[in-house]
Protein backbone atom coordinates (compact mmCIF):
# COMPACT_ATOMS: atom_id res chain seq x y z
CA UNK A 1 0.00 0.00 0.00
CA UNK A 2 2.65 2.53 1.20
CA UNK A 3 4.74 1.33 -2.23
CA UNK A 4 1.21 2.08 -4.24
CA UNK A 5 0.82 5.76 -2.60
CA UNK A 6 4.53 6.81 -3.32
CA UNK A 7 3.80 5.86 -6.95
CA UNK A 8 0.54 8.53 -6.93
CA UNK A 9 2.64 10.71 -5.08
CA UNK A 10 5.42 10.52 -7.82
CA UNK A 11 3.19 10.57 -10.67
CA UNK A 12 1.42 13.59 -8.55
CA UNK A 13 4.38 15.49 -8.88
CA UNK A 14 5.66 14.79 -12.13
CA UNK A 15 2.51 15.86 -13.45
CA UNK A 16 3.42 18.96 -11.61
CA UNK A 17 6.72 19.64 -13.38
CA UNK A 18 5.31 18.42 -16.83
CA UNK A 19 2.52 21.02 -16.57
CA UNK A 20 4.74 23.84 -14.98
CA UNK A 21 7.56 23.28 -17.90
CA UNK A 22 4.64 23.34 -20.63
CA UNK A 23 3.41 26.43 -19.11
CA UNK A 24 6.60 28.06 -18.85
CA UNK A 25 7.24 27.21 -22.92
CA UNK A 26 3.60 27.18 -23.76
CA UNK A 27 3.43 23.66 -25.48
CA UNK A 28 0.23 22.50 -26.32
CA UNK A 29 -0.32 18.34 -25.72
CA UNK A 30 -2.13 16.85 -29.08
CA UNK A 31 -5.62 17.01 -29.51
CA UNK A 32 -7.87 14.55 -27.52
CA UNK A 33 -10.78 13.98 -25.21
CA UNK A 34 -8.93 15.75 -22.33
CA UNK A 35 -9.21 19.55 -21.28
CA UNK A 36 -6.90 21.64 -23.11
CA UNK A 37 -4.37 24.07 -21.10
CA UNK A 38 -5.50 28.08 -21.44
CA UNK A 39 -2.90 29.07 -23.71
CA UNK A 40 -3.49 26.42 -26.31
CA UNK A 41 -7.23 27.42 -26.76
CA UNK A 42 -7.94 29.12 -30.35
CA UNK A 43 -6.40 33.07 -30.13
CA UNK A 44 -9.32 35.87 -30.44
CA UNK A 45 -11.09 36.14 -33.61
CA UNK A 46 -10.15 38.92 -36.00
CA UNK A 47 -12.97 40.49 -37.43
CA UNK A 48 -13.20 42.29 -41.08
CA UNK A 49 -15.54 44.94 -41.24
CA UNK A 50 -16.63 46.71 -44.81
CA UNK A 51 -16.20 50.63 -44.34
CA UNK A 52 -17.95 53.70 -46.10
CA UNK A 53 -15.73 56.18 -46.60
CA UNK A 54 -13.76 59.02 -49.17
CA UNK A 55 -10.22 58.90 -47.62
CA UNK A 56 -8.07 61.47 -48.88
CA UNK A 57 -3.94 61.74 -48.98
CA UNK A 58 -2.30 62.36 -45.55
CA UNK A 59 0.54 64.72 -46.03
CA UNK A 60 1.87 64.09 -42.75
CA UNK A 61 3.50 61.48 -40.98
CA UNK A 62 1.51 58.48 -40.11
CA UNK A 63 2.13 56.67 -36.71
CA UNK A 64 0.54 53.72 -34.48
CA UNK A 65 0.70 54.23 -30.82
CA UNK A 66 0.45 50.55 -28.83
CA UNK A 67 -1.70 50.32 -25.87
CA UNK A 68 0.31 51.51 -22.51
CA UNK A 69 0.87 48.49 -21.14
CA UNK A 70 4.17 46.41 -20.96
CA UNK A 71 4.08 42.12 -19.93
CA UNK A 72 1.78 39.81 -18.66
CA UNK A 73 -2.11 39.86 -17.60
CA UNK A 74 -3.11 43.29 -20.09
CA UNK A 75 -6.21 41.40 -20.79
CA UNK A 76 -6.57 40.04 -16.58
CA UNK A 77 -6.21 36.58 -18.23
CA UNK A 78 -2.84 35.64 -16.24
CA UNK A 79 -1.54 33.70 -19.66
CA UNK A 80 -0.97 36.53 -22.31
CA UNK A 81 2.09 38.71 -22.88
CA UNK A 82 2.92 41.48 -25.05
CA UNK A 83 6.14 39.73 -26.04
CA UNK A 84 4.49 36.87 -27.48
CA UNK A 85 2.64 39.70 -29.77
CA UNK A 86 5.09 41.54 -31.20
CA UNK A 87 5.53 39.95 -34.68
CA UNK A 88 2.02 39.87 -35.39
CA UNK A 89 1.17 43.74 -34.19
CA UNK A 90 3.87 45.18 -36.00
CA UNK A 91 3.25 43.11 -38.95
CA UNK A 92 -0.44 44.72 -38.69
CA UNK A 93 0.71 47.82 -37.63
CA UNK A 94 2.94 48.32 -40.95
CA UNK A 95 -0.40 47.11 -43.20
CA UNK A 96 -2.36 50.11 -41.65
CA UNK A 97 0.02 51.98 -43.16
CA UNK A 98 2.11 53.69 -40.84
CA UNK A 99 5.88 54.79 -40.42
CA UNK A 100 6.27 54.87 -37.10
CA UNK A 101 5.39 52.78 -34.05
CA UNK A 102 5.67 53.75 -30.45
CA UNK A 103 5.81 51.47 -27.48
CA UNK A 104 5.29 52.59 -23.68
CA UNK A 105 8.53 51.46 -21.08
CA UNK A 106 7.74 51.36 -17.55
CA UNK A 107 8.94 53.00 -14.29
CA UNK A 108 8.58 53.17 -10.78
CA UNK A 109 9.04 55.71 -7.97
CA UNK A 110 10.06 53.16 -4.48
CA UNK A 111 9.12 55.44 -1.39
CA UNK A 112 11.13 54.44 1.61
CA UNK A 113 8.73 56.23 3.64
CA UNK A 114 5.45 54.93 2.85
CA UNK A 115 3.26 57.59 0.60
CA UNK A 116 5.33 60.95 2.10
CA UNK A 117 5.65 61.89 -1.72
CA UNK A 118 7.25 65.30 -0.36
CA UNK A 119 10.69 63.42 0.58
CA UNK A 120 13.31 63.07 -1.81
CA UNK A 121 13.81 59.62 0.04
CA UNK A 122 12.86 57.16 -2.75
CA UNK A 123 14.48 55.91 -5.88
CA UNK A 124 13.11 55.55 -9.52
CA UNK A 125 13.42 52.12 -10.10
CA UNK A 126 12.14 49.30 -13.17
CA UNK A 127 8.09 48.26 -12.90
CA UNK A 128 8.02 44.27 -12.32
CA UNK A 129 5.01 42.69 -12.79
CA UNK A 130 4.28 41.53 -9.10
CA UNK A 131 3.72 45.45 -7.82
CA UNK A 132 0.02 45.12 -10.35
CA UNK A 133 0.00 42.00 -11.76
CA UNK A 134 0.51 43.56 -14.94
CA UNK A 135 2.71 46.02 -16.44
CA UNK A 136 6.79 45.64 -16.27
CA UNK A 137 9.78 47.36 -17.54
CA UNK A 138 11.18 46.52 -21.00
CA UNK A 139 14.01 44.47 -20.70
CA UNK A 140 17.39 44.42 -22.78
CA UNK A 141 16.03 40.93 -24.67
CA UNK A 142 12.42 42.65 -25.70
CA UNK A 143 14.01 45.63 -26.09
CA UNK A 144 16.32 44.27 -28.98
CA UNK A 145 13.34 41.99 -30.34
CA UNK A 146 10.75 45.06 -30.38
CA UNK A 147 13.81 46.85 -32.72
CA UNK A 148 14.13 44.23 -35.00
CA UNK A 149 10.53 43.45 -35.93
CA UNK A 150 9.77 47.10 -36.02
CA UNK A 151 12.69 47.61 -38.80
CA UNK A 152 12.23 44.44 -40.58
CA UNK A 153 8.75 46.12 -41.19
CA UNK A 154 10.35 48.85 -42.43
CA UNK A 155 8.80 50.94 -39.24
CA UNK A 156 10.24 53.51 -36.93
CA UNK A 157 10.62 52.36 -33.24
CA UNK A 158 10.11 54.79 -30.71
CA UNK A 159 9.89 54.46 -26.61
CA UNK A 160 7.71 55.91 -24.31
CA UNK A 161 7.75 56.48 -20.42
CA UNK A 162 5.41 55.55 -18.45
CA UNK A 163 6.07 56.56 -14.39
CA UNK A 164 4.18 55.65 -11.82
CA UNK A 165 4.94 57.93 -8.51
CA UNK A 166 1.45 56.46 -6.71
CA UNK A 167 1.46 52.92 -5.96
CA UNK A 168 -1.50 51.66 -7.68
CA UNK A 169 -0.36 47.88 -6.93
CA UNK A 170 -1.62 48.85 -3.15
CA UNK A 171 -4.57 48.81 -4.09
CA UNK A 172 -5.21 45.82 -6.17
CA UNK A 173 -3.18 43.73 -3.06
CA UNK A 174 -6.51 45.26 -0.70
CA UNK A 175 -8.66 43.70 -3.11
CA UNK A 176 -10.33 47.10 -3.79
CA UNK A 177 -12.16 47.43 -7.57
CA UNK A 178 -14.89 49.85 -8.76
CA UNK A 179 -13.02 52.14 -7.90
CA UNK A 180 -9.13 52.16 -8.31
CA UNK A 181 -8.74 54.99 -10.97
CA UNK A 182 -10.48 57.17 -8.15
CA UNK A 183 -7.76 56.63 -5.39
CA UNK A 184 -4.99 56.72 -8.02
CA UNK A 185 -6.49 59.93 -8.88
CA UNK A 186 -6.50 61.64 -5.23
CA UNK A 187 -2.89 60.36 -4.70
CA UNK A 188 -1.52 61.62 -7.97
CA UNK A 189 -3.27 64.85 -6.94
CA UNK A 190 -1.75 64.71 -3.51
CA UNK A 191 1.62 63.73 -4.96
CA UNK A 192 1.40 66.66 -7.18
CA UNK A 193 0.37 69.28 -4.05
CA UNK A 194 4.11 70.37 -3.33
CA UNK A 195 7.27 69.92 -4.77
CA UNK A 196 10.15 72.25 -3.44
CA UNK A 197 13.46 73.48 -4.81
CA UNK A 198 15.03 70.81 -3.05
CA UNK A 199 13.04 67.77 -4.80
CA UNK A 200 12.75 69.43 -7.99
CA UNK A 201 16.27 69.06 -8.34
CA UNK A 202 16.74 65.96 -6.57
CA UNK A 203 13.79 64.31 -8.95
CA UNK A 204 15.97 65.44 -12.40
CA UNK A 205 18.87 63.83 -11.00
CA UNK A 206 17.45 61.06 -10.37
CA UNK A 207 15.07 60.97 -14.08
CA UNK A 208 18.51 62.05 -15.93
CA UNK A 209 19.96 59.38 -14.66
CA UNK A 210 17.47 56.62 -15.40
CA UNK A 211 17.34 58.00 -19.23
CA UNK A 212 20.89 58.08 -19.55
CA UNK A 213 21.16 54.32 -18.84
CA UNK A 214 18.24 53.59 -21.00
CA UNK A 215 19.73 55.95 -23.90
CA UNK A 216 22.59 53.93 -24.23
CA UNK A 217 20.43 50.69 -24.21
CA UNK A 218 18.44 52.76 -27.17
CA UNK A 219 21.53 53.46 -29.29
CA UNK A 220 23.01 49.95 -28.89
CA UNK A 221 19.67 48.38 -30.29
CA UNK A 222 19.23 51.34 -32.98
CA UNK A 223 16.06 52.65 -31.47
CA UNK A 224 14.54 55.50 -33.68
CA UNK A 225 12.79 58.02 -30.87
CA UNK A 226 13.17 58.19 -27.46
CA UNK A 227 10.97 60.03 -24.81
CA UNK A 228 11.81 61.98 -22.24
CA UNK A 229 8.53 62.53 -20.91
CA UNK A 230 7.51 60.80 -17.70
CA UNK A 231 3.75 60.35 -18.32
CA UNK A 232 0.55 58.85 -16.68
CA UNK A 233 2.37 60.28 -13.47
CA UNK A 234 4.48 63.09 -14.97
CA UNK A 235 5.37 65.77 -11.82
CA UNK A 236 4.29 69.46 -12.41
CA UNK A 237 6.88 72.75 -11.17
CA UNK A 238 4.40 75.25 -10.38
CA UNK A 239 6.34 77.92 -8.74
CA UNK A 240 9.82 76.92 -9.96
CA UNK A 241 9.34 76.82 -13.59
CA UNK A 242 12.44 78.41 -14.69
CA UNK A 243 14.31 76.09 -13.12
CA UNK A 244 12.77 72.92 -14.37
CA UNK A 245 13.17 74.73 -17.92
CA UNK A 246 16.95 74.88 -17.04
CA UNK A 247 16.61 71.41 -15.78
CA UNK A 248 15.13 70.14 -19.04
CA UNK A 249 17.55 71.68 -21.10
CA UNK A 250 20.43 69.64 -19.14
CA UNK A 251 18.61 66.43 -19.69
CA UNK A 252 18.24 66.50 -23.31
CA UNK A 253 21.96 67.84 -23.82
CA UNK A 254 23.29 64.85 -22.05
CA UNK A 255 20.73 62.45 -23.39
CA UNK A 256 22.73 63.80 -27.04
CA UNK A 257 25.99 62.99 -25.63
CA UNK A 258 25.10 58.95 -25.80
CA UNK A 259 21.96 59.08 -28.10
CA UNK A 260 21.84 59.63 -32.19
CA UNK A 261 18.20 59.30 -32.43
CA UNK A 262 15.50 61.69 -32.31
CA UNK A 263 14.02 62.70 -28.82
CA UNK A 264 10.36 63.43 -28.33
CA UNK A 265 9.31 65.72 -25.48
CA UNK A 266 5.69 66.34 -24.43
CA UNK A 267 3.47 68.61 -23.72
CA UNK A 268 0.16 69.08 -21.85
CA UNK A 269 -2.75 69.86 -23.15
CA UNK A 270 -3.65 72.78 -21.59
CA UNK A 271 -0.44 73.95 -20.67
CA UNK A 272 0.58 74.12 -24.61
CA UNK A 273 -3.46 75.83 -25.98
CA UNK A 274 -4.10 77.79 -22.64
CA UNK A 275 -0.24 78.73 -21.22
CA UNK A 276 -1.57 77.44 -18.02
CA UNK A 277 -2.05 73.67 -16.62
CA UNK A 278 -3.25 73.80 -12.99
CA UNK A 279 -1.00 76.69 -11.94
CA UNK A 280 1.92 75.77 -13.77
CA UNK A 281 2.88 78.48 -16.20
CA UNK A 282 3.82 77.18 -19.75
CA UNK A 283 4.81 80.53 -20.87
CA UNK A 284 8.30 79.99 -19.19
CA UNK A 285 8.72 76.42 -20.59
CA UNK A 286 10.85 76.50 -24.05
CA UNK A 287 12.82 73.29 -23.46
CA UNK A 288 10.84 71.40 -25.91
CA UNK A 289 12.22 73.30 -28.77
CA UNK A 290 15.19 71.39 -28.35
CA UNK A 291 13.59 68.26 -29.16
CA UNK A 292 12.52 66.54 -32.73
CA UNK A 293 9.34 65.39 -32.23
CA UNK A 294 6.87 67.65 -29.53
CA UNK A 295 3.53 65.78 -29.49
CA UNK A 296 0.62 66.70 -27.68
CA UNK A 297 -2.40 64.44 -26.88
CA UNK A 298 -5.79 64.73 -27.55
CA UNK A 299 -8.49 62.02 -25.43
CA UNK A 300 -11.78 64.48 -25.82
CA UNK A 301 -12.59 68.35 -26.53
CA UNK A 302 -10.87 70.94 -24.01
CA UNK A 303 -14.13 72.96 -22.16
CA UNK A 304 -14.01 75.76 -24.84
CA UNK A 305 -15.08 73.22 -27.57
CA UNK A 306 -17.87 71.02 -25.67
CA UNK A 307 -20.82 73.98 -27.01
CA UNK A 308 -19.76 73.12 -31.11
CA UNK A 309 -20.91 70.20 -33.16
CA UNK A 310 -18.34 68.20 -33.64
CA UNK A 311 -17.08 69.35 -36.74
CA UNK A 312 -16.72 72.66 -35.90
CA UNK A 313 -14.98 71.99 -32.65
CA UNK A 314 -12.46 69.87 -33.99
CA UNK A 315 -11.52 72.28 -36.56
CA UNK A 316 -11.16 75.20 -34.27
CA UNK A 317 -9.58 72.52 -31.75
CA UNK A 318 -7.34 71.43 -35.30
CA UNK A 319 -6.88 75.77 -36.03
CA UNK A 320 -5.89 76.41 -32.23
CA UNK A 321 -3.43 73.97 -32.04
CA UNK A 322 -1.31 74.80 -35.81
CA UNK A 323 -1.91 78.53 -34.63
CA UNK A 324 -0.18 78.23 -31.23
CA UNK A 325 2.81 75.76 -33.00
CA UNK A 326 3.08 78.83 -35.39
CA UNK A 327 3.10 81.30 -32.29
CA UNK A 328 5.93 79.04 -30.86
CA UNK A 329 7.87 78.78 -34.43
CA UNK A 330 7.60 74.79 -33.80
CA UNK A 331 6.09 71.53 -35.41
CA UNK A 332 3.38 69.68 -33.30
CA UNK A 333 2.14 65.89 -33.47
CA UNK A 334 -1.29 65.08 -32.57
CA UNK A 335 -2.00 62.06 -30.69
CA UNK A 336 -5.28 61.00 -31.36
CA UNK A 337 -7.19 58.67 -29.19
CA UNK A 338 -10.97 59.05 -29.24
CA UNK A 339 -12.90 56.59 -27.15
CA UNK A 340 -15.50 54.09 -29.18
CA UNK A 341 -18.59 55.06 -26.90
CA UNK A 342 -21.41 58.04 -28.28
CA UNK A 343 -20.23 61.43 -26.97
CA UNK A 344 -16.62 60.68 -25.71
CA UNK A 345 -15.13 63.65 -27.00
CA UNK A 346 -16.99 65.14 -24.49
CA UNK A 347 -16.62 63.19 -21.70
CA UNK A 348 -13.19 61.83 -22.28
CA UNK A 349 -11.59 58.15 -22.23
CA UNK A 350 -12.79 55.78 -19.71
CA UNK A 351 -10.84 53.28 -17.31
CA UNK A 352 -11.74 49.91 -19.35
CA UNK A 353 -9.70 47.97 -17.31
CA UNK A 354 -11.34 49.00 -14.16
CA UNK A 355 -14.35 46.05 -15.07
CA UNK A 356 -16.17 46.43 -11.86
CA UNK A 357 -17.01 50.28 -12.36
CA UNK A 358 -20.80 51.13 -12.35
CA UNK A 359 -19.91 53.70 -14.99
CA UNK A 360 -17.80 51.23 -17.25
CA UNK A 361 -20.56 48.25 -16.67
CA UNK A 362 -23.04 50.57 -18.24
CA UNK A 363 -21.89 52.43 -20.96
CA UNK A 364 -22.25 51.11 -24.50
CA UNK A 365 -20.01 51.11 -27.27
CA UNK A 366 -20.47 53.00 -30.42
CA UNK A 367 -17.74 51.97 -32.90
CA UNK A 368 -19.64 54.67 -35.38
CA UNK A 369 -18.88 57.56 -33.69
CA UNK A 370 -15.05 56.75 -32.94
CA UNK A 371 -15.13 56.59 -36.40
CA UNK A 372 -16.90 60.17 -37.09
CA UNK A 373 -14.08 61.44 -34.68
CA UNK A 374 -10.80 59.78 -36.66
CA UNK A 375 -11.97 61.11 -40.15
CA UNK A 376 -12.93 64.62 -38.88
CA UNK A 377 -9.64 64.34 -37.97
CA UNK A 378 -8.16 62.98 -41.32
CA UNK A 379 -10.05 65.43 -43.65
CA UNK A 380 -9.24 68.41 -42.19
CA UNK A 381 -5.09 68.07 -40.85
CA UNK A 382 -3.69 68.43 -44.47
CA UNK A 383 -4.87 72.38 -43.82
CA UNK A 384 -2.92 73.05 -40.97
CA UNK A 385 1.19 73.40 -42.20
CA UNK A 386 2.80 73.58 -38.45
CA UNK A 387 0.82 70.00 -37.77
CA UNK A 388 3.51 67.36 -38.79
CA UNK A 389 2.36 64.22 -37.57
CA UNK A 390 -0.86 62.41 -36.54
CA UNK A 391 -0.39 59.41 -34.19
CA UNK A 392 -3.36 57.04 -33.19
CA UNK A 393 -3.83 55.54 -30.37
CA UNK A 394 -4.41 52.70 -29.01
CA UNK A 395 -3.65 49.69 -31.19
CA UNK A 396 -3.97 46.74 -28.66
CA UNK A 397 -1.56 43.64 -28.64
CA UNK A 398 -4.28 41.37 -29.69
CA UNK A 399 -7.64 40.88 -30.93
CA UNK A 400 -9.24 40.19 -27.52
CA UNK A 401 -12.89 41.82 -26.97
CA UNK A 402 -15.27 41.47 -23.80
CA UNK A 403 -16.81 39.81 -23.22
CA UNK A 404 -14.88 36.93 -24.02
CA UNK A 405 -12.50 39.00 -21.47
CA UNK A 406 -12.81 41.32 -18.48
CA UNK A 407 -11.96 44.67 -19.76
CA UNK A 408 -14.43 46.32 -21.55
CA UNK A 409 -11.85 47.07 -24.59
CA UNK A 410 -15.14 47.87 -26.44
CA UNK A 411 -15.73 51.14 -24.94
CA UNK A 412 -11.99 51.90 -24.53
CA UNK A 413 -9.81 54.45 -26.98
CA UNK A 414 -8.22 50.69 -28.47
CA UNK A 415 -9.10 50.69 -32.27
CA UNK A 416 -8.28 47.07 -33.18
CA UNK A 417 -10.33 44.86 -34.24
CA UNK A 418 -13.46 47.62 -34.39
CA UNK A 419 -14.13 49.28 -37.58
CA UNK A 420 -11.87 52.32 -36.91
CA UNK A 421 -8.93 50.20 -37.14
CA UNK A 422 -10.14 49.82 -40.86
CA UNK A 423 -11.23 53.35 -41.32
CA UNK A 424 -7.59 54.07 -40.41
CA UNK A 425 -6.12 51.37 -42.66
CA UNK A 426 -7.98 53.08 -45.71
CA UNK A 427 -7.05 57.15 -45.13
CA UNK A 428 -2.87 55.88 -44.30
CA UNK A 429 -2.71 53.47 -47.46
CA UNK A 430 -4.17 56.19 -49.63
Amino acid sequence: MKKLLKIVFLLFIFIIIVGVFMFLFKICPPNGPWPMPPWCKNPPTRIIYEINTNPLKIEKTKAINMVDTWGRNYNMAMIETTQSNIEESFNRVKELGAEEVYVHDFHRAIFNNGDDYTTTNYNIENETFWNDFRDESINEKDLKKLADVAHKNNLKLGIKHNMSFVNIGKYIAKGISGDIQENVVYDYKKFNDNHTEEWIKDYFDKWTGRLIDRAKLYEKYKIDIMSISPTWMEPTFSEYEELANDLQKKLIEKIRSVYNGKIYAELNIYGFLEDINGSEDYRKYDYYKLADIIEIRIYNFIEKYKNMTLEEGINSYLMDINNKAKEKNIKISIFLAPSSYNNSFDNGALEFLDYKSEVVKNTEKDYEYQNKIFELFFKNINNFENIERINVASFSWDDSMDPEIKPKISVGSTFRNKPAEYLIKSWFNK
